[in-house]
């Protein structure tokens, strides 16, 4: 086996390891060509989550460009921006390619890829990604759920009369639940039934006001 070609497939192979750790791998129509999936749903001329990337397991020569193509039936050769790169050791990576043109509604771009050896290699991707204007949208029940800050409750700045100091905390209170709520907490209020109870009596003199003579 050629060094060169040997060397090339043990960087392919770590690349292969890292891509597969971070991203999933797309078969394409050329048995020896692989790539990274793309997001199912995107928006116009917005750059990728993670570069798209090529690999190939045939000996490709480094410098060897590849160009990546986009299409389907009702556009049949969308606009791309950074679509056309170099290999390097078996590996092609698109650092910013962007999707200018739309794939219609509910419709998919299919992906050709072009890699410029003599033969040329020539990989389709089916159904590769779905571009749209304003992209992938939340959906409605999101919407519906989101409570905005406005109308959240506020919580009372009344402390509990847990917290409050001992002069009101009357314990009665709780326990009649037909006293008049306007009477404040640190009057000591009697007890309905017991004040009803209770008779009302005079207080008594027990000394005289003016002494007796002997």
């Amino acid at each position: 086996m050629d060094p060169k070609f040997e060397k090339a497939l043990v960087v392919l192979e770590e690349a292969l390891t890292a891509a597969v750790a971070t991203t999933e791998l797309l078969p394409t129509g050329c048995p020896n060509v692989v790539c990274t999936a793309l997001p199912s749903h995107w928006r116009s001329n917005k750059s990728l989550p993670s570069p798209f990337t090529v690999f190939a397991f045939g000996p490709v020569p480094d410098g060897t460009y590849v160009t990546v193509a986009a299409g389907n039936e009702e556009n049949a050769c969308a606009d791309l921006r950074n679509n056309r790169t170099q290999m390097n050791c078996q590996v092609a990576r698109f650092s910013d390619l962007r999707f200018v043109g739309k794939s219609g509604r509910g419709k998919n771009f299919h992906l050709t890829l072009t890699i410029e050896t003599d033969p040329v290699q020539i990989a389709i991707v089916g159904k590769a990604i779905k571009v749209t204007v304003d992209g992938p949208r939340d959906s409605r029940n999101n919407k519906r759920s989101y409570i905005p800050s406005i109308i959240r409750p506020v919580p009372s700045i009344i402390p509990p009369l847990s917290v409050l100091p001992p002069m009101f905390n009357v314990p009665f209170i709780t326990a009649t639940p037909a006293l008049p709520s306007h009477l404040p907490l640190h009057y000591p209020v009697p007890h309905p039934v017991t004040q009803m109870s209770t008779p009302q009596t005079l207080p008594v003199v027990t000394k005289t006001l003016f002494p007796t003579k002997q």
